[in-house]
């Protein structure tokens, strides 16, 4: 007898489906109780940092409650991007998830309609509630995740990622495999991305397959991945958040389809908002961690020297006092955090003070344009196929000062001004803020603010006058009744031309006769004794 199941592949997906997770699907009813990422390709090429066009993958994190977009991030794929699979790394799903606490900016040129004051967000309840929303921020919630629901890619069961989301207290459930119905909504809101989004790029859309893909794509002036991230954020603002979707409906008038933006003020109305604000030092954790030893030179990532800066000099002489850094299967190194994106400068982490050293790459002043670690992989393999080797920074770093300056002078694309900067990630804030000098003092009293008296500068000056006592109106009234000027004393006036008195002028008498001779000898500066007719003079 055959088996009914053999000819219905649904009956066979349902048969291999695995059973559902311990508690099942529970409510959700508050914004950020369940959340789901996933990563997929965009089927949109970029321009990379060679100039060449390549593949881009997204990664997405999508709120159960309200359908809304936490956070996105488009990453370009990579040399040896085909063997992982994947083009996402770790430390590109942290950037991401550093979104969800911050709110977006509106960028330049943006539709006056995407900010999140012209939306249906609460935004006069939001923005007393956090000072960093503003009349220039973008239509998004900003959703604090508790618990994320991924797949059983690399990149989300990586160490790192595992860290950051242990630090920020964000439990995490990895779905079932070949189950994409255990984060629904991460798979069907890139099936809207492609069909509201992508496919309107003007130039880069590959559809859905080659049969569908048009001509000649690679030899168009492709976006960069920065100018596709920012598409990207302005149609999440200005489209998907403000547009009904048919999985949010009113509990009490279902035939009311909400957007995800009224969903939200729905919910944070009953479940309150507060703001996760992080410091710059909290946001160094997001970055990639390395322990290293350091020296009295300072200490090596990849085989780049960093440095400590002048400011953090003496507190780099502490740690190096100390020693070890007595941490439990730490091997007596220190833990450092740095961006690969933007690897000039590093923080070394100071577990006993809990404090930061700010360290610069020692070669720092060579490479004015931004520069990726992946750049100087690629420059250090290059260096070291030319008989090199990839402990000579010094070489390194002159081969890719070489290449930016040939970057800078060869012919821009076209409609475009100078070469675009490399793919360098979401920018994370962790510099501290440049503290204010006059912070604390009180206001200064403008009106007992006195003048300085003047130093005479020639012995023609007169003396400064006496200050007079409290009380007085100014100057004596003169013998004919009116009050001399203030100014009347610089500018004394005999009627007769003589020069001032000495007691008036306080200068001596025989200071002006010195002055006097000597103009007398500039009339005749060539001697002679003027008989000289003038008409002689001027004659040619």
């Amino acid at each position: 007898m055959p088996n009914p199941t053999d000819k219905n592949p649904q009956i066979i997906t349902l048969a291999s489906t695995p059973p559902l997770p311990h508690g099942g699907r529970e409510p959700v009813l508050r914004p950020g109780q369940v959340t789901q990422v996933d990563t997929t390709p965009l089927r949109i090429l970029a321009r990379g940092d060679d100039g060449r066009p390549t593949a881009t993958e997204m990664s997405s994190l999508i709120d159960v409650s309200n359908h809304s977009v936490c956070a996105l991030m488009i990453t370009p794929s990579r040399a040896g991007d085909a063997e992982r699979g994947r083009a996402t790394r770790a430390i590109d799903l942290t950037l991401m998830l550093a979104q969800a606490f911050a709110p977006w900016p509106v960028m330049p040129g943006w539709d006056p309609l995407s900010a999140a004051a012209a939306s249906s967000l609460p935004f006069g309840a939001l923005r007393a509630a956090d000072e960093r929303f503003t009349e220039a921020t973008a239509a998004r919630p900003v959703i604090r995740p508790e618990l994320i629901v991924y797949d059983q890619g690399s990149p989300y069961v990586s160490e790192h990622f595992t860290e950051v989301c242990d630090r920020l207290r964000i439990a995490r459930r990895p779905a079932r495999k070949r189950t994409p119905t255990d984060k629904p909504l991460a798979e069907n809101f890139f099936t809207t991305l492609a069909h509201r989004f992508s496919q309107h790029v003007r130039h880069g859309w590959q559809g859905r397959s080659h049969k569908k893909r048009g001509r000649g794509i690679d030899r168009m002036p492709l976006f960069t991945i920065a100018e596709l991230q920012q598409m990207a954020e302005e149609w999440v603002a200005l489209e998907y958040q403000q547009t009904p979707d048919a999985g949010l409906r009113d509990p009490f008038r279902p035939h009311v389809v909400l957007p995800p933006n009224d969903m939200y003020a729905v919910q944070v109305a009953r479940s309150g908002y507060r703001a996760g604000l992080l410091s710059p030092a909290e946001n160094r954790f997001f970055l990639l961690p390395r322990w290293v030893t350091p020296g009295k030179g300072g200490f090596m990532i990849n085989y780049r020297t960093y440095q400590p800066i002048a400011q953090d000099a003496g507190h780099y002489r502490e740690i190096l006092l100390r020693g070890g850094s007595k941490l439990s299967g730490a091997g007596g190194k220190w833990e450092c955090r740095f961006n690969p994106y933007r690897p000039e400068r590093v923080w070394l982490y100071d577990h006993t003070e809990d404090t930061w050293v700010t360290c610069d790459f020692r070669l720092r002043h060579l490479l004015n344009d931004p520069w990726t670690a992946d750049m100087w992989q690629e420059h250090a393999e290059q260096h070291r196929a030319a008989g090199g080797s990839e402990q000579d920074e010094e070489a390194i770093a002159l081969s890719l000062a070489q290449r930016d300056r040939r970057r800078r002078n060869r012919r821009p694309p076209p409609k475009r001004t100078g070469a675009e900067p490399p793919f360098q990630g979401m920018e994370l804030e962790t510099e501290q803020p440049p503290q204010d000098p006059y912070a604390g003092l009180e206001e200064f009293d403008l009106s007992t603010l006195r003048p300085y008296p003047a130093q005479p500068i020639s012995p023609l000056a007169p003396a400064p006058l006496p200050a007079l006592p409290a009380g007085t109106g100014g100057s004596e009234p003169s013998a004919s009744g009116q009050t001399p000027h203030p100014l009347a004393a610089l500018f004394p006036n005999d009627g007769d031309g003589s020069p001032p008195e000495a007691s008036a002028a306080g200068a001596p008498a025989a200071a002006y006769e010195v002055v006097e001779a000597e103009l007398l000898d500039d009339l005749d500066p060539d001697g002679d004794d003027g008989d000289e007719d003038e008409g002689d003079v001027w004659e040619m």
